[in-house]
């Protein structure tokens, strides 16, 4: 089969995409980068693949490592690592790869600067979303999508508003404001399908004169199946619940809401752009808590099942699954009898600086292997949207 070759020059990257043009150029509370901190990006991507993804998924799990995944998989398969049966990530997708995660002015990001490297390919301060450093705002992958005529859609298991789906449609220089990153998904209407919590933080009457369908419990996700743009909220609550204090008492919440969204993304002949997230795997490392870790590996586990299934029966569906940062510096130190599954030590409350992996599957895997930037992964799902536009 012949492979198709795309160049990426940093100093013509507008004119090869035209994409990579700032909203504005305004800055506003805005620091300087110190050296240790700064970045500056390789002036050349050449990247090979021998087919272009007509859909591309992002999976993202908010604080997942690789001691995450390995925890999770030891307990799954009871510590037989020759078993088949171990984490989708490690017996399913071919492609190994290593994100580094620091923000534009810590080692440490946030998730509102880690998933804003992912979606705009800048690095930014801790707690913006969608802007640059300097607060310059860039178009998301979300945007991008939607000005070539393709579907998008979001699908969580916090707020709407939280740092890592705002950073795919809104532009603010807090993810603390989340009143007007609702009002952002409005404006900016870049996002066709929504699934998640923060109702409150949405004026649901502008949702609807902007053309959604509005929707409320999981009986909404069937109900509203059919409409092309449509915002379903969990419930009246902020955010949904943990997973194992009922979220998924009828199946998993995240499972069924991806599944719905994947459905009316793949109606599309231009293609799509989905963001899933497993948002409280970053809570359970927060609170050092290892069952609460356990229960959302196990949900996030069962959600990329799902979407790997849906996305083999496609054969032109590229699914990258990766993480905004590591949570809780978590190691493990042994085996646990009782528990069933490993000793795990967390060595903070917070985010740490270690690099997270990147797995993928799918046309254009291949280029998602090695050690690169976070901001790197933008610009390769970028590039194979716009190859795949060039190949219609």
């Amino acid at each position: 089969m012949k492979c198709i070759t795309l160049i990426l020059l940093m100093s013509t990257v507008t004119f090869l995409f035209g994409q990579d043009i700032p909203h504005s150029a305004s800055p506003k509370n805005s620091k300087p980068q110190t050296k240790s901190d700064s970045y500056t990006p390789s002036p050349t991507r050449q990247f090979v693949v021998k087919k272009a993804p007509k859909h591309i998924i992002l999976i993202i799990g908010d604080g997942t490592g690789l001691a995450q995944w390995s925890a999770y998989d030891a307990k799954r398969t009871q510590g037989d690592h020759t078993s088949t049966n171990g984490a989708i990530v490690f017996t399913d997708f071919p492609v190994l790869g290593l994100s580094f995660t620091p923000s534009s002015n810590s080692f440490i990001t946030d998730s509102g600067a880690g998933a804003t490297a992912l979606s705009i390919g800048q690095k930014s301060q801790n707690s913006m979303v969608g802007l640059s450093n300097d607060s310059t705002s860039f178009k998301t992958l979300s945007e991008i999508a939607h000005q070539e005529n393709k579907s998008t859609g979001i699908a969580v298991t916090c707020e709407l508003t939280h740092a890592t789906p705002a950073a795919f449609f809104a532009h603010q220089v807090s993810r603390e404001l989340m009143l007007e990153i609702g009002k952002d998904f409005v404006t900016g209407s870049s996002i066709d399908v929504a699934m998640g919590g923060g109702k409150q933080y949405f004026d649901t009457a502008a949702l609807v004169k902007a053309g959604y369908a509005v929707g409320t419990g999981e009986k909404a996700i069937i109900a509203l199946q059919n409409q092309k743009r449509r915002v379903i909220f969990y419930d009246d609550r902020p955010s949904p619940p943990k997973a194992q204090e009922g979220r998924n008492s009828s199946g998993s919440y995240l499972e069924k809401a991806s599944n719905s969204i994947l459905r009316t993304m793949f109606q599309n002949p231009n293609g799509s752009f989905t963001m899933i997230e497993g948002s409280q795997i970053d809570w359970a490392g927060h609170d050092n808590d290892s069952v609460y870790l356990m229960a959302e590996m196990e949900d996030f586990d069962y959600t990329i099942r799902e979407v790997l299934t849906m996305a083999k029966q496609q054969k032109n569906t590229l699914v990258v699954v990766s993480a905004d940062h590591e949570t809780g510096g978590l190691s493990l130190l042994g085996w646990d009898k009782d528990k069933k599954q490993p000793v795990m030590n967390f060595s903070s409350h917070h985010h740490s600086g270690i690099p997270v992996p990147v797995f993928a599957w799918g046309p254009g895997s291949e280029i998602f292997g090695g050690s690169y930037q976070n901001t790197e992964i933008f610009y390769k799902i970028k590039g194979l949207m716009e190859l795949s536009n060039k190949k219609k």
